[in-house]
Parts: C-alpha cells; sequence; structure tokens
C-alpha cells in the first residue's frame, strides 16, 4: 500500500501479495482443534498399514496436529533470514504479526533494520502496549515480552514497528511460547 493519491507501482503490489502470501500460509499453519482432531483421526487411520508393518508413521505430527499418544503438535518455524521477515518502512506505527492466545505466554520479538535505518517495535495486547518499546538497528537483536493469562476468553497480541530514521525497512518476526 502506498500513500494516499500515489499510483502503486508493481514493486509495491509485490511486496503487498508477497505479505498477504505469508499471512495466509502462516494462518494455513495454525489449525483449529476441531481440524487437528481431524487430521490426527485421518492421519490414525492411514497409518494402520504402516503399523502392521512395523513402521511408525509421522502424519499427524507432520500436519501439525496432537496425536492421542502424546507427541507434541507442530510448531512452525520462523524465517531465519531477516530479509524474509515482514518490514515497514512507515513513520507511523504499522502491524506487522498478530496471533491469538488464550493462555498468555512469552512472546518473543526479533528486530532488525535494513542498513543506515533505524526504527522502533512495540508489543500491544488487545491493542494496549506491553511492554517497553524496543530500538530497532541493524544488528539483528531478540527480546522477549511476557503475555498475561487472559481472564477469560481469547486475547490478540500484535507487534508493531515503525521507521524513525534511514531509507530502509524496519523488520519484525516474532513467535509466542505458550505457558
Amino acid at each position: 500500500m502506498t500513500r494516499i493519491n500515489r499510483p502503486d507501482t508493481l514493486l509495491t503490489e509485490l511486496r503487498d501479495l508477497k505479505r498477504r502470501l505469508r499471512l495466509l500460509e502462516a494462518a494455513r499453519m495454525r489449525a483449529t482443534p476441531a481440524a487437528a482432531a481431524a487430521l490426527a483421526a485421518a492421519g490414525a487411520e492411514s497409518a494402520a498399514p504402516a503399523a502392521s508393518a512395523g513402521a511408525e508413521s509421522a502424519a499427524p505430527a507432520a500436519a501439525g496436529a496432537e496425536s492421542t499418544e502424546g507427541r507434541a503438535a507442530g510448531v512452525p518455524l520462523m524465517p531465519a533470514r531477516p530479509s524474509d521477515w515482514p518490514g515497514t518502512s512507515r513513520s507511523s506505527w504499522e502491524r506487522l504479526a498478530v496471533t491469538w492466545t488464550t493462555r498468555g505466554g512469552r512472546l518473543v520479538v526479533r528486530t532488525a533494520a535494513d542498513p543506515d535505518t533505524a526504527g522502533e517495535a512495540r508489543v500491544l495486547v488487545d491493542g494496549e502496549p506491553v511492554g517497553e518499546v524496543a530500538p530497532v538497528s541493524p544488528d539483528p537483536a531478540r527480546s522477549t515480552v511476557d503475555i498475561p493469562p487472559p481472564a477469560g476468553g481469547e486475547v490478540e497480541v500484535a507487534v508493531e514497528a515503525r521507521r524513525t530514521s534511514g531509507p530502509g525497512l524496519v523488520r519484525v518476526a516474532a513467535a509466542l511460547q505458550p505457558s
């Protein structure tokens, strides 16, 4: 998205499409409990012939579902390269990552900026800032923010960033570790 009264260029449209694709892929990897149970059941049915041959099926774990044998649920990994993280060149706060939780936990936030660029990043829980605003420099940094368990229901956890100086992008990646 560009400023008002400026036509989008192919580059800005491509960046927006890439950002939307990453968000869709991340949403697809985050299965709902009902979908996880269905995946586990389908994995157990397809594992029956393999189990009779003495092989253990990894289908439920690979699908990101928690099986009845107590195996941990799959967790999507963050991109390793800062250039693959979502970023912003805006001087106002822009939401770059969002998730929802019913348990709270610890949010791990990784930040980096392009060369000769500086910025800030912050964490919001239901629209309210939590923790301190973190400075962002070209050197990758890691910080953690404790997310308190909600009193009831679900809370939205978001990471926002803004550029304070320089010509490049301010980038963030975040992962919520449940408590």
